[in-house]
C-alpha cells in the first residue's frame, strides 16, 4: 500500500474538517474536550470496537480527565494511507454520538 502524498493527504483532509493534518504529513489527529472522564472512556470505548471491525487501530491519548486525542496513521508504510482518512471518517459520527 502506497504512502500519501503531502498533496494527496491535504486533500483528503477536506472531507474530516475536524481532523487536522501533521506538519510531516504522517499523522491526522483529532482532540476534543469531552464533558468528563466517563464522557471520554466512553468514547474510547466507541473507538475500540470501530477499530477492531476495521482492523485499524488509532493511538488514543487521554489527558487531564476528559481531553481525547485520537491518532490516526499506518504504521506498516510510515505514513498515511487513505484507510487512515476512511476511519476518521467513522470515527466522526461516534463522536458527535456520544456527545447528545
Amino acid at each position: 500500500m502506497p504512502t500519501l502524498s503531502r498533496d494527496q493527504a491535504s486533500d483528503l483532509i477536506k472531507a474530516i474538517p475536524e481532523w487536522e493534518l501533521a506538519a510531516d504529513a504522517k499523522r491526522i489527529s483529532r482532540t476534543l474536550k469531552c464533558r468528563n472522564f466517563v464522557d471520554a472512556v466512553a468514547h474510547i470505548n466507541q473507538i475500540s470496537v470501530l477499530a477492531e471491525q476495521e482492523q485499524h487501530h488509532p493511538d488514543l491519548h487521554l489527558t487531564g480527565y476528559r481531553m481525547l486525542t485520537i491518532e490516526l496513521t499506518t504504521h506498516a508504510i510510515n505514513g498515511l494511507s487513505r484507510n487512515d482518512f476512511v476511519v476518521a471518517a467513522k470515527i466522526d459520527p461516534l463522536l458527535a454520538e456520544q456527545s447528545k
